[in-house]
């Protein structure tokens, strides 16, 4: 996205001069439903983002999302939720900022974003985090990279309602190109592993179903994992979240607990196992092994998790058994969204026909797709 454009645009549509920040969407190799249960997961940033021209507003608030085609403005920044779904993520960030203190004036924006939205590539993190990386620029702020992936959960928590962990909102802003990140969800301690990916593609499949997590059973799953944790902390074992569970203790609980539920937990024991399971293959070069990985996480995802869907499913059985593709699931909070391949390069054109014409037979519509490349962190242009 070109900085001079975004500012001309902003100086036509608001007037005066703006400040360019930028922060990227992601893509999670492995890990799903990990974070807020205190996992393991390992995301990368993409080269797709969302993109902030913003000021100081000297009368009214004017906010513009251009992909949106909407441009809003008002005298005093609404306290309460709005009915326009993407304003609720701006006031969310500025909401967590004055909480720590630091006072928001009233802010011209103007919003574009190459990231699919509904698409499971974090469009919404990536509003977060570039509005909690500008306000902490403008203002001097001084809060760490860590406490600004803190404060857009936060806001994504507590004000637009959606009980996500924080590994969208810490990939947007910590990521590094070339390297996937290896985070451990309950200390924050993490690691940049290199993607040395050679002759290997990522690739994704957008089912082009639009999911809205908040409306979907997206929080649901999250109290099933934590009516476990609440069970075997009844019992004394010492827990906090899934993460701190062992086998043992969960097998103990089996004939108490809701059997949903422990489906649930037995999918995050099992995945938790798979992301460093992942990571060691990946960082022998071992794709064979780090497919087989994957293709364990669909699996759960489908069966115990229960986020997939028909589309999903579809995607993922149509490169199934394909010797060009190394690894296949489906990606995100699920009920939609994309899935995520990798593949041999030479072969993409061919895997891109292959599977686009199934789905279009199976489901009537082509879905779309993108070759993923890696991108770095939030950042000013």
């Amino acid at each position: 996205m070109d900085k001079g454009w975004l500012q001309d645009f902003y100086r036509q549509q608001i007037g005066g001069e703006s400040r360019v920040f930028q922060s990227p969407g992601r893509i999670n190799l492995i890990g799903e439903h990990t974070d807020y249960n205190g996992g393991f997961v390992m995301p990368a940033g993409i080269d797709k983002s969302c993109y902030l021209a913003i000021g100081v507003a000297e009368g009214d608030c004017t906010l513009i999302a251009y992909d949106m085609n909407e441009k809003i403005s008002f005298n005093n920044c609404p306290t309460d939720l709005s009915s326009n779904h993407w304003i609720n993520y701006l006031m969310g960030v500025r909401w967590a900022f004055e909480k720590r203190g630091v006072k928001i004036p009233h802010m011209n924006m103007l919003i574009r974003s190459d990231i699919p939205i509904g698409a499971g590539l974090s469009s919404s993190a990536a509003l977060e985090s570039v509005v909690a990386h500008a306000f902490n620029t403008l203002f001097g702020a001084g809060f760490s990279k860590m406490e600004l992936a803190k404060i857009a959960q936060e806001a994504e928590n507590e004000y637009v309602g959606l009980k996500c962990g924080i590994m969208d909102m810490f990939a947007s802003i910590h990521a590094k190109k070339d390297h996937a990140i290896q985070l451990d969800c309950r200390s924050l301690d993490f690691e940049y592993v290199p993607l040395q990916m050679d002759d290997i593609s990522i690739l994704l499949f957008d089912t082009c179903l639009k999911h809205e997590l908040a409306s979907s059973a997206y929080n649901q799953r999250r109290e099933e994992c934590e009516s476990v944790v609440k069970y075997l902390q009844h019992k004394g074992e010492p827990v906090q979240t899934l993460r701190d569970v062992s086998w043992s203790m969960l097998q103990s609980a089996k004939t108490e607990v809701d059997p949903v539920a422990f489906k649930r937990a037995s999918f995050v024991l099992a995945e938790n196992e798979r992301v460093s399971a992942f990571a060691d293959a990946m960082k022998k070069g071992d794709w064979t092994k780090a497919g087989q990985q994957m293709a364990g996480s669909h699996v759960g995802l489908r069966d115990d998790y229960e986020v997939s869907c028909r589309e999903l499913d579809h995607l993922v059985d149509a490169v199934g058994g394909d010797e060009d593709i190394l690894g296949a699931r489906m990606m995100g909070g699920g009920f939609g969204g994309c899935t995520i391949n990798l593949v041999k390069t030479s072969q993409l054109e061919r895997i891109i026909e292959k599977t686009s014409v199934s789905y279009k037979n199976a489901f009537g519509v082509e879905p779309k797709h993108y070759i993923a490349t890696t991108g770095n962190g939030a950042c000013e242009l």
